[in-house]
Order: structure tokens, then C-alpha cells, then sequence
């Protein structure tokens, strides 16, 4: 790992200096407002009644926001509470941290233990650091560009991901898959709804929804999810995930192809808002691609404004 990206992710998570990481000064104020619901302060939302954020979410924003830019004063910073799409600087220079204070809210008001802090570096558009803390169950996945993905297990054993080694693809009657259903409830969910209806009767085998993408994306990467899609996720759901797919062996893609690689691989847009995540298969990632082509069949197009 080069010097850089040492100095990024030990800033994100910092694994010889725990209580001085970004996602490890976070995870204590969602963990004690999880177990605490007084903690989380008046429940406000946003869009609609499925979309919601605390005084936690806030909270956590600011003090990993300060953490980092006392570290990087000259990165960028895009989180999603205080994010302003009118006001795009931030998201345009060259080192950007995109974060996530609460990835799955409504589970954390709600008491299900599936919420975490995502926290993603971005050079020049492509994710090259990604953290991601359960505080609850105490997990946490983390990568950095070429040099392999991790889980953090509740007794701090690392594990490489993904967990149990590479399998092969079983098609989709073999495979356990994952999905959102966001929270719009207008026609963008009927298109939802078909896309999840085809793929059911492709046949498959089962599917979970575990309401926050940033997890769903992470258990991909280790192997429990054969493939997560999702439409309507925002930058920061998916900033840190990106990278540890990647990084695991898997795949992670757009909905609709966005731009070339001078190599010839797809470009994933992070602004688009509509992803496909595959785990890794024997053969390499070619064979990842494979099943994103197959899955994008199978989805209806929706239409989303770019971050």
C-alpha cells in the first residue's frame, strides 16, 4: 500500500489507533442512540414518512466531518446530511470523502440491528478507500485500491474477503439476492416491483432486503448475497462499497453503462443512482460481468437526477 493510501485509510479507520478513526469516533454515538432511542432526538423527515433522519445522523456527520478535515483540510467533504446539490464544489476536487453518518435510518429508529457508518474516499471519480462500520453486531468492512477487502470480526480477527473462497456462479435458481424498494411510492416502485417480479420467477432462489445499501453491498462482497441491485441510492450509500467489491474479487456497475476505461471496462458512475454489485466468481471478474449483463436484463430503466 502506498504511503497515501496507508495515511487515508488509517484516517477512516485506523485500526493501530482505533479511538482516533473517523468511523470509530462515529460508531459509539450510533451504538448508545440505537440502545437509547432518547438519544436520537426528534424523528424528521424528509421526502416522505420512509425517509427519515435523527439528531444522531447529524451528529455523527459533524464529528466525522471535522475529524477528517483536521486531518485533509484541503479534501473535499460530501455527506448526505448536509449535502447541497445546488452547491457541487465540494464533490469536484480531487480528493473527495463522501459519507454516510447513518446508512439504513429507519432501521435504526426502528431497533434492527442492520445500520452502519459508510465512509468512502474518492479520487477523480472512482472510489479508492471505503469503511464500513456495524456498530451494533460490531463489524466492519474496509478496502483501499489494490490491496484486498477485510472484515473486522466482533473479536477484531480479520478476515479476507470474500469469507468461505470463491464459488461458482449457480445461476440464478442458486442464488440468494438482495434488493431495495426505496422510498418513493409513486411509478418508480411499480417499475421496482416488475423488475423484482422477473427476477423471482427467473427462478431464484431467495431474496432479502436488509435496508441499508452500504451493508447489502458489503455482504455481496463476502459472499452471503450472490448480487444486491438497487435504483434511487445516492453517492454516499455507495462510496465506500465500491471499493471493497471491487477489491474482494466481485463487480459493481450502473444500470445502464455510463462511459469506457481506456481498457475497454465500464466506468462506474457514482453520481447515477442506479447500481448492480456481483460477488466474486471463480474465472475473475470477466465472469462478474457476465451476470451484470444478465441481470440488467431482467431491470426495468428508471429515471433518477444524478447527485
Amino acid at each position: 500500500m502506498s504511503d497515501a493510501l496507508d495515511a487515508f485509510l488509517d484516517t477512516a479507520l485506523a485500526a493501530r489507533k482505533p479511538n482516533h478513526a473517523a468511523a470509530r469516533l462515529g460508531g459509539p454515538l450510533i451504538k448508545r442512540a440505537f440502545f437509547d432511542r432518547t438519544l436520537q432526538g426528534a424523528l424528521v423527515t424528509k421526502s416522505n414518512t420512509s425517509d427519515l433522519v435523527t439528531a444522531t445522523d447529524k451528529a455523527v456527520e459533524a464529528l466525522v466531518k471535522a475529524h477528517i478535515l483536521s486531518v485533509f483540510p484541503d479534501h473535499g467533504f460530501v455527506g448526505e446530511e448536509t449535502f447541497d446539490a445546488l452547491a457541487p464544489s465540494a464533490s469536484t476536487q480531487e480528493y473527495v470523502w463522501v459519507i454516510d453518518p447513518v446508512d439504513g435510518t429507519t432501521n435504526f429508529v426502528h431497533g434492527f440491528p442492520f445500520t452502519c457508518i459508510s465512509i468512502g474516499l474518492v479520487k477523480d471519480g472512482v472510489s479508492i478507500v471505503g469503511v464500513v462500520l456495524n456498530p451494533i453486531l460490531n463489524e466492519t468492512y474496509y478496502a483501499a485500491k489494490g490491496t484486498g477487502a477485510f472484515l473486522l470480526d466482533p473479536e477484531g480477527v480479520r478476515h479476507v474477503l470474500p469469507l468461505h473462497g470463491l464459488k461458482p456462479w449457480a445461476g440464478f435458481e442458486g442464488s440468494l439476492v438482495s434488493t431495495e424498494y426505496g422510498y418513493e411510492r409513486d411509478e418508480r416502485l411499480d417499475s421496482k416491483l416488475t423488475s423484482l417480479t422477473r427476477i423471482l420467477k427467473a427462478p431464484t432462489r431467495g431474496i432479502r432486503s436488509l435496508g441499508s445499501a452500504a451493508l447489502e453491498a458489503c455482504y455481496t462482497a463476502r459472499g452471503t448475497f450472490d448480487l444486491y441491485w438497487e435504483a434511487g441510492v445516492h453517492m454516499w450509500d455507495v462510496a465506500a462499497s465500491a471499493v471493497i467489491i471491487e477489491e474482494a474479487g466481485g463487480a459493481i456497475a450502473n444500470f445502464v453503462p455510463f462511459s469506457q476505461n481506456p481498457d475497454g471496462s465500464e466506468f462506474v458512475d457514482l453520481k447515477q443512482r442506479k447500481f448492480i454489485f456481483v460477488r466474486p466468481i471463480p474465472g475473475g471478474r470477466e465472469e462478474a460481468w457476465k451476470v451484470v449483463r444478465q441481470l440488467r436484463d431482467h431491470l426495468e430503466t428508471l429515471e433518477y437526477q444524478r447527485d
